[in-house]
């Protein structure tokens, strides 16, 4: 559980965003400095930190400032403190103020909104239909998504930011508290609890449960004493009928998160960008109901779906867009596109690489064409210094732009031996990077030339763009190009961001596979060891020296390789037989990070998963292309267990590729039963009992040491 609640915002007339800390107002250094880390790490570099609580001291300031741990900290990663750090203070009436000048800060409402959008994405605030089913509202209405506001109550922190919003509603003449669901009554106590109106006696809150209120007998005292909360509206139905049916004023009811309200009517957070367009009509109105889809009711003051919705997704040649066969065809099959590999020997392992030292080295039209028509158009009379990032790649691309320019090659220099200092008043600089996966790097260089001349101009020029979506690329264009620089890539391929801190399916089987190795234990009465093929699997994974060990062998010990013609590629003029593994798990894995991206918008919701259907399996059936699915999917993807008729279609396949495991038919047997093994991939357990039972049935010994470590595993007999 996190201490603090941290989201970005923009304030307005301001090209970069801020980034706002939220926490008990006792900060901690430790944790602080690691939260602000974290978060730039992710988001890269913001306008400025906001360290906001309830009741904020200058005390607390004070201890901050003169640590100097921290103080360092933000100077290396952000910049000067002073100039950087801001504290805000939350008073028991809701103002937000500058705590240096006591003045309430000018972007209060601003803030609240954004912060209450963070919560309302991050914890899946919205519910969203699909073209097969839509939502039958308790009001009647059938609509295409709703807000089901009990799912943003999951962190105290969270909380209490959101009580901030409500703290100006909280007289002291209030008594009484009506909410539509009981699942808001926590926020409105912890609200309560922060504000100082009541002393001891805290008002009474109840729940009235939303629209089932006027189809039963409910008594509400209906005075100046009685606030009714409404935790969301897309319409504001519930509280036009209230005061309809009721004598409650409009000032005396408050909705807590709204994309539409009537006129006069009171509400707090709107996240109507945070919803989108939302389909709300009268039964007899719906277009949904007309084409064929299937109402789900919401039931209940908790608002929930009548059952929870699993979808399949089928993945189909056309999802291998004009700019991925562009992509691929001028780059796949030529020993290109890596994996698991380092650009310089003291740099970490990319999981996704561009080999660009040995692209300049062949002399590709695709690449050097358009470099040498960026040079000509962006490399200005003025840049005399080229600044490459410390990896051979960049410096290779530095030396190749000043040849097409014609500039000494004494202007290459590289990041780490050039200072800030060095580059004070300095004329226009180009900053070369061979690739980039968030873009830090880049943003640590404008740090070095902020103190270049003012008429100079800063080009970015880099060969590929791997960041994970095209808002994430234009965000970092927004915070490079602040004052009139450029940032130029060669190449764009959107490729999916793996977290530091998560274990890969790579890292899963060689924790698998390490437990066993090479030593016996004593009090075991099997005595595993790993048979011929997983121990030097094992070897492999320690090693990773070759682009054709991505992946398990097949049992009988063959690499796994495209057998013919390859669906994706088809039209492209590539020659299959030249690819190597990497080369097939960019392709798939662009395709399911495209795929992702996309259903992200509305398929993948806390009311449904999608997962990733069965036939893809048996459509793309080379055991290459089987493998990449299988680790390029994440576990939720491959949750087959949610749906018996989802387990059964897998299962049957996952059979039939053990029992032939003994020819090309089964040859990606392996990569399934470790999906199965690792906890990847699952099954229900009658099914999972089918699959153990076929070790009895097949020969290679490395499928009947999986098969035997997953029975016990799970202790199936």
């Amino acid at each position: 559980m996190s201490n603090y609640f941290t989201f970005r915002f923009q304030e307005t007339n301001e090209h970069r965003q801020s980034l706002v800390v939220f926490g008990n107002p006792d900060f901690e250094v430790s944790s602080l400095t690691k939260v602000i880390k974290d978060d730039v790490n992710e988001n890269l570099l913001p306008r400025r930190v906001y360290l906001m609580g309830y009741d904020l001291t200058s005390a607390v300031k004070d201890v901050l400032i003169s640590d100097s741990f921290f103080a360092d900290e933000i100077d290396s990663w952000i910049g000067t403190f002073a100039d950087k750090v801001a504290f805000l203070k939350v008073t028991s009436t809701g103002l937000i103020k500058e705590l240096d000048s006591n003045e309430e800060f000018c972007f209060s409402s601003q803030l609240l909104t954004t912060g209450a959008e963070s919560i309302f994405e991050n914890r899946k605030g919205l519910i969203t239909s699909l073209p097969s089913y839509h939502f039958l509202k308790p009001s009647g209405d059938h609509c295409d998504k709703f807000i089901r506001a009990s799912n943003l109550f999951a962190s105290g922190i969270e909380v209490a930011f959101l009580a901030i919003g409500l703290l100006p509603y909280l007289k002291s003449n209030i008594k009484r508290i009506y909410v539509d669901t009981s699942s808001i009554s926590f926020l409105v106590s912890i609200a309560v609890q922060l504000s100082k109106s009541f002393g001891e006696k805290f008002p009474v809150i109840e729940s009235f449960e939303s629209y089932s209120v006027f189809n039963k007998p409910y008594s509400f005292l209906e005075d100046d004493d009685s606030l009714v909360v409404i935790s969301a509206t897309t319409s504001g139905g519930l509280a036009q009928k209230l005061t309809q049916k009721h004598t409650f004023k409009p000032s005396n009811i408050i909705t807590l998160f709204y994309s539409r309200i009537k006129a006069q009517q009171e509400a707090i957070f709107d996240i109507s960008e945070a919803v989108g367009k939302i389909t709300s009509v009268k039964p007899s109105d719906c277009k949904l109901c007309e084409d064929g889809s299937k109402l789900i009711k919401i039931e209940g003051e908790q608002f929930i779906p009548e059952i929870p919705k699993h979808e399949l997704l089928v993945i189909n040649k056309t999802d291998f867009n004009e700019d991925r066969k562009n992509f691929f065809k001028a780059f796949a099959t030529k020993k290109l596109l890596k994996f698991n590999t380092a650009p310089s020997d003291n740099w970490d392992r990319e999981h996704f690489f561009v080999d660009v030292k040995a692209l300049l080295e062949s002399g590709l039209d695709a690449f050097r064409k358009p470099l040498i028509k960026k040079v000509n158009k962006h490399f200005s009379k003025d840049i005399s210094k080229v600044i490459c990032l410390d990896d051979d790649a960049a410096k290779s691309l530095a030396d190749e732009i000043v040849k097409i320019t014609k500039a000494p090659s004494e202007y290459v220099v590289c990041y780490n031996d050039v200072t800030e200092d060095d580059l004070k008043g300095h004329s226009s600089v180009m900053v070369v990077a061979s690739a980039i996966t968030s873009g830090r790097k880049l943003l640590a260089t404008a740090r070095k030339l902020r103190g270049i001349d003012p008429s100079a101009t800063i080009t970015y020029l880099v060969g590929f763009s791997k960041l994970p979506t095209i808002e994430a690329f234009e965000q970092l264009r927004k915070d490079l190009c602040l004052g009139g620089h450029e940032l130029i890539p060669l190449k764009t391929c959107y490729l999916p961001r793996l977290s530091e801190k998560a274990l890969t399916p790579w890292d899963i089987e060689r924790e698998k596979l390490s437990i066993f190795g090479d030593i016996e234990d004593p009090l075991s009465g099997e005595r595993d060891k790993l048979p011929l093929l997983l121990k030097k699997r094992l070897i492999e994974l320690n090693d990773f020296s070759s682009q054709d060990e991505l992946f398990l062998k097949s049992p009988t010990g063959e690499n796994l390789s495209l057998r013919g013609t390859f669906a994706f590629w088809g039209g492209l003029g590539l020659n299959t037989s030249a690819s190597s593994q990497a080369d097939v798990y960019w392709t798939i894995q662009s395709i399911v990070h495209d795929l992702r991206v996309e259903n992200d918008k509305g398929l993948s919701t806390t009311y449904h998963s999608t997962l990733l259907s069965p036939v893809c399996f048996d459509r793309f059936n080379d055991g290459v292309i089987q493998a990449c699915l299988l680790r390029s999917a994440k576990p939720t993807e491959l949750n087959y267990a949610v749906d018996e008729g989802f387990s059964r279609q897998i299962t049957d396949i996952i059979i039939s590729v053990v029992k032939n495991s003994d020819n090309p038919q089964g040859e990606g047997c392996l990569e399934f039963l470790l999906a199965i093994w690792s906890g990847r991939l699952k099954v229900q357990e009658e099914h999972l009992k089918e699959i153990l039972a076929s070790k009895d049935e097949v020969a290679p010994e490395d499928v009947k040491f999986i098969l035997r470590q997953i029975s016990k595993d799970i202790e199936i007999p």
